[in-house]
């Protein structure tokens, strides 16, 4: 294959707040009436980009933001998979951005393109179904245990061996899509929409347009490169 790009699945290939209001307002069902009112309220904040905490992506802050409150790791659990259900119907906003979707659609067939989500199956496949972009990926991999299981993934679609100078890992969680592919040599393209860069990366941005000319670029290189 010419190329492989990684793309991570939530926060990545979709945006929209509705999911992590949902699982902090199922989150605060659980906490004392004044301890509910301002935890909502400092979630709000961070979603807004007023006030926030320092999280690798959204729903570690929605958590992180909890932990004071709700030191409980089962109901967080269980708050996250009323979430993943909720996340399934219609009253859940959320967004592709067009320029990922264009994307999609002009690359299909001529780099591998593929999904690694830590969501478990039952959660992502629907969802990116749903979303209208399943079609568009090679791969997908659910439950893909980022970070450790992120360059395992990309060795077995080399077929045993890495090519990290035509492999371009794409994400919002620095942890899990950037820093291990990163230090095998790969490419990288980080989102982060409240700005959370905390390494280096081949390209970064606040949002999927900011490093979509990246991505589109390298594309284009490996494909002047031929074989």
């Amino acid at each position: 294959m010419h190329g492989l790009i990684l793309f991570d699945f939530d926060g990545t290939l979709y945006r929209g707040d509705a999911p992590f209001r949902y699982y902090a307002q199922v989150l605060a069902r659980h906490m004392a009436p004044a301890d509910s009112d301002r935890y909502l309220s400092l979630v709000e904040a961070h979603l807004q980009g007023v006030t926030g905490i320092v999280a690798g992506d959204n729903w570690e802050a929605v958590v992180g933001l909890a932990e004071p409150y709700l030191a409980d790791e089962a109901l967080w659990q269980g708050a996250f998979l009323e979430t993943r259900v909720f996340m399934h119907g219609d009253d859940c906003e959320l967004e592709v951005p067009e320029v990922l979707r264009t994307f999609l659609q002009d690359s299909h067939g001529k780099v591998t393109l593929a999904c690694a989500s830590n969501s478990p199956p039952e959660a992502a496949i629907p969802l990116m179904k749903r979303l209208g972009i399943y079609d568009y990926f090679d791969h997908v991999a659910p439950s893909a245990n980022k970070p450790d299981g992120l360059l395992p993934y990309a060795q077995d679609l080399w077929g045993g061996d890495l090519v990290p100078e035509r492999t371009l890992s794409v994400g919002d969680n620095y942890k899990n899509d950037i820093a291990p592919a990163l230090e095998a040599g790969c490419a990288t393209a980080h989102i982060s929409p409240h700005g959370y860069f905390p390494g280096a990366s081949t390209a970064h941005g606040h949002t999927m347009e900011d490093v979509m000319p990246y991505i589109r670029s390298w594309v284009n290189n490996l494909l002047l490169k031929g074989d």
